[in-house]
């Protein structure tokens, strides 16, 4: 985490700005962050930015989400909690910023719109990864199998402003079924699609997360973990599918 090691250093030259340059600073001036923890001080090179900025929204867009319905319960503070231990695997330093982002955010005047926005701007350039940010956001909202009215509502607003298109939210939504819709959906395709159009989803899919790439490109260190799980589940989708495909029909 040379993002993180760099923040916690005062690393000059860091100008992430806007609303999660905010945050940031606001998280530290709290004094959420351990004073033990030292950092390395200097400049963050671009792909360092790009990695506090999924982690910074990560957490303070899952603080407005938490918060959307009025209170924070505490499956949903359990939910947060088990994705930055099981998922994430954080250290305790990380994991005590990630909750401080969480919660200046979950009380913050500023809208989840506006770190959904400035994320997308920084991100412009990556679908996959603006793709797998949503879907860890959905992921953590669908913990307890259902989504409140307010947290669905902050999900169906959050694709315009992360550049992505409308009905991506019916597309992860059905990723949490337990039927061949979710392998489809996983594929990114519509229920019943040919063999054809399986094949080439799964060859670009597998291309853009493999989790060696979209490591790459911006995303933390610590979201591997989920990387390699989305990886994993492309490929257990086209395995699906293409037997369904290829299975001989019954005879009746």
């Amino acid at each position: 985490m040379s993002w993180f090691g760099k923040i916690m250093g005062g690393g000059v030259g860091f100008m992430l700005g806007g609303p999660l340059g905010a945050l940031i600073g606001a998280t530290l001036g709290h004094a959420l962050v351990d004073e033990k923890v030292r950092g390395e001080r200097g400049p963050m090179s671009g792909k360092e930015q790009r990695q506090a900025v999924f982690f910074t929204a990560v957490f303070a867009m899952l603080g407005k989400i938490a918060k959307a319905d009025g209170r924070i319960c505490e499956k949903e503070i359990a939910a947060v909690r088990s994705f930055m231990n099981e998922q994430l695997r954080l250290p305790p330093a990380a994991q005590q910023f990630a909750i401080g982002v969480f919660n200046e955010a979950k009380e913050s005047d500023t809208p989840f719109e506006e770190y959904a926005r400035q994320f997308g701007q920084v991100f412009a350039d990556n679908a996959p990864l603006r793709t797998m940010f949503y879907q860890v956001l959905f992921s953590v909202a669908m913990v307890d199998g259902s989504l409140h009215p307010a947290e669905e509502a902050l999900l169906r607003s959050a694709p315009v402003h992360l550049g992505l298109h409308a009905d991506i939210f019916d597309t992860v939504r059905r990723q949490f079924g337990h039927d061949l819709s979710h392998h489809y959906a996983v594929l990114g395709l519509e229920n019943g699609a040919d063999l054809a159009e399986v094949k080439k989803a799964y060859r670009k899919l597998a291309a853009e997360y493999h989790p060696d790439k979209v490591v790459s490109k911006g995303l933390p260190e610590d979201f591997t973990r989920f990387a390699e799980q989305k990886f994993k589940e492309i490929n257990e989708s086209y395995t699906v599918l293409t037997k369904q495909s290829t299975s001989p029909p019954s005879n009746r």
